[in-house]
């Protein structure tokens, strides 16, 4: 399959966003989207400076050990919890209100953060911080892949948490001011509670420059609605429907699965860590730690930016499985580069660690950060799209809290020792990639999420065969339907004299 199904339709827009109108706009509020993760690299990045600095150090009385895990792991606790009312208040009221409540709280902490008077005030506000944080990341991704224009839904979406590089208060702000005012609703939530003409309205703005006529407009609704109303035949949504059918057993499992990869493939060390682990190599001063930082962010953006960008050119596997083997081979680098430091006492050895650091976060830019949160988001189905999300932010972050709580400790016990066990990890996930991580590039959402109800082999095309699209009166979309009520529908308009061509994929 070379082609996507949505390519083949006529749509009512410029082939270049940035010529089109309407585009212009659903880039823009899709990027509103975008903004909602960039809180955790403004911190990640905020706490590897601070570490440096020694008044920090000075005015929080040194923490290290288990009180520097604490204060790290404090941002990602509170998502152990908090995902599961995020998912609530985006069934109940949408995808913007979820958003805009996670950006106020993020912004709330923030400043909480920044006026902290005591260790005390520095974790609680995290805290804080954490819980709005969590509450955007449920409802951005998920209003980001179901409000992006079909061309656009795959570059965009995993450009979302790449953007965690890019800064803290300033995306929460844009995020409420893009997502709230005059921001569109997600459409699958507009059919879900009966409005099929203002999504019908949505996707025309957004997708066509207003007409509502458009071809690719009307599968797009016939798809949403076609998929909600098998999903509405089948069962009412619940947390245990995970569990229920042997599809969305392995869709959960695969969301666990990265959910932990995320932060269990030695990032977090770097991450976080990139202080003491400097200083392991022999880099101790503040600005030379400053400047390493700085030009890691750097790099990292423009690499997840643009693996992101360029998403379905590649494939979400082997850019997966490639840059796992990837890490695993700088990883082992910088193992022996800290070994022969340690031992040795060279500084030489110690600089030579620092460009396999680069190459390291290199290769899980170009996939780890780009899929992050936008695979899991894409391979559920509408009823538990957020449910996933909140089970996914959930395992993910008492998988990265208890991981960030350790690492401190691991360091300074162990030291270089400390990054065979993310070697160990990496291989194991090799295997995982390879066995069990679907492709699902050029898919429409809704057939991205039949996926996983298919084998490894075939999925992907199978899954995109599932609905055939008829046309009648000269190539008109009239109706969007399963293959399994296929011969029905053809026979019903035979009967009434329709001219049917079947466009098979």
């Amino acid at each position: 399959m070379t082609k996507a199904t949505f390519e083949r339709f006529s749509n009512n827009t410029n082939p270049k966003w940035w010529k089109d109108a309407c585009l212009r706009m659903n880039v823009f509020y899709c990027i509103g989207c975008m903004m909602c993760p960039v809180y955790l690299g403004y911190d990640q990045s905020l706490l590897v400076g601070l570490q440096a600095l020694p008044r920090w150090k000075e005015y929080f009385h040194s923490p290290s050990g288990p009180m520097l895990g604490l204060i790290t792991s404090s941002i990602m606790l509170p998502a152990i919890v908090f995902g599961f009312p995020a998912s609530w208040i985006c069934m109940r009221w949408g995808h913007r209100w979820a958003i805009m409540t996670g950006c106020i709280l993020t912004i709330v902490g923030a400043i909480w953060n920044a006026l902290s008077l005591s260790r005390t005030h520095f974790i609680v506000s995290r805290l804080i911080a954490g819980a709005g944080g969590t509450i955007s990341k449920v409802g951005a991704p998920a209003l980001l892949h179901e409000t992006a224009h079909p061309r656009l839904r795959s570059p965009l979406g995993y450009m979302y948490f790449a953007c965690y590089y890019i800064g803290s208060i300033l995306s929460s702000i844009m995020s409420t001011i893009g997502l709230y005012i005059e921001a569109p609703e997600s459409p699958r939530f507009m059919v879900s509670k009966g409005h099929n003409q203002k999504a019908l309205a949505m996707l025309a703005r957004h997708h066509a420059n207003g007409d509502e006529n458009d071809a690719l407009v009307k599968w797009e609704l016939q798809e949403i609605e076609s998929s909600l109303e098998d999903e509405a035949q089948n069962h009412k949504s619940s947390y245990l429907d995970f569990l229920r059918t042997k599809g969305n057993r392995k869709r959960l499992a695969v969301a666990a699965a990265f959910a932990i990869g995320a932060n269990w493939l030695g990032n977090g060390i770097v991450s976080y860590y990139f202080t003491p682990v400097l200083t392991s190599v022999g880099v101790k001063k503040p600005i030379q730690i400053l400047s390493v930082n700085l030009g890691l962010n750097i790099w990292n953006l423009i690499l997840a930016q643009y693996a992101g960008f360029n998403i379905d050119r590649f494939g979400r596997r082997p850019l997966l499985f490639a840059a796992t083997v990837g890490m695993i081979f700088s990883y082992s680098f910088v193992m022996g580069f800290s070994a022969g430091f340690a031992e040795t006492g060279s500084k030489a050895l110690g600089i030579c660690a620092i460009p396999f650091l680069f190459f390291f976060f290199g290769f899980y830019d170009v996939a780890w950060t780009p899929l992050n949160y936008s695979y899991a988001t894409e391979i559920m189905p509408y009823h538990l799209r957020t449910k996933g999300l909140a089970i996914y932010n959930t395992i993910q972050q008492l998988g990265n809290s208890f991981n960030q709580f350790v690492n401190p400790i691991a360091l300074q016990a162990i030291t270089w020792k400390y990054y065979g066990v993310y070697i160990a990890v990496e291989c194991l996930y090799v295997v995982l990639i390879y066995f069990f991580f679907p492709e699902t590039k050029k898919l429409s959402i809704e057939e991205v999420a039949l996926v996983f109800d298919y084998g490894m082999k075939d999925g992907r095309v199978k899954a995109a065969a599932n609905f055939r699209d008829e046309f009648v009166d000269g190539g008109d979309v009239l109706k969007q339907v399963p293959k399994v009520e296929h011969k029905e529908f053809l026979e019903k308009h035979e009967c009434n004299g329709g001219t049917i061509r079947e466009n098979r994929i």
